[in-house]
């Protein structure tokens, strides 16, 4: 009994570097997408983008916040990242379909990320709607979803697989 309970925390304890790993990219490979694409090419300022984060729980009043909402943004991000690592990990853990074939299964859950987070999650937050993007740049955010979020996960479970 004590082999099974043992082998069940040492996969557990194995599983946290992975996801540690995964949403931490996430995250900073994230902050960094939105530096250059939507700062420096959209031309939308910085801290706005952390403090539209953080209008999914305060509403429009994330915006009067200043750095103090942004910083609340970054966190909200950094869990968010976690938790989307979080599921990808464990649910390759335990698919062995999704662990044979990891590299597709992560780039659908990639986009299904993006549907999640853009079609429920959003919609259902304080956060004020955005208008809809043209189609090079919903083309583009779905590629960095599948890419950033659902690609790298997927590399991560193989090299550790």
């Amino acid at each position: 009994m004590s082999t099974i309970v043992s082998k069940s925390l040492d996969t557990r304890n194995s599983l946290v570097r992975p996801i540690v790993l995964g949403g931490m990219f996430i995250f900073i490979a994230q902050i960094i997408h939105q530096g250059i694409v939507v700062t420096l090419i959209q031309k939308t300022p910085f801290i706005l983008i952390w403090q539209y984060i953080a209008s999914g729980l305060l509403g429009d009043a994330a915006f009067a916040g200043g750095m103090a909402t942004a910083l609340l943004g970054l966190f909200f991000h950094l869990i968010i990242s976690f938790v989307i690592a979080a599921v990808f990990i464990l649910a390759a853990d335990r698919i062995p379909l999704l662990r044979r074939h990891v590299i597709v299964g992560s780039l659908v859950y990639g986009f299904g990320v993006f549907i999640v987070m853009n079609m429920i999650v959003t919609p259902l937050s304080a956060a004020p709607p955005l208008p809809a993007p043209t189609l090079p740049w919903l083309i583009e955010a779905i590629l960095e979803h599948v890419l950033i979020v659902g690609l790298a996960l997927g590399m991560l479970v193989r090299r550790n697989g």
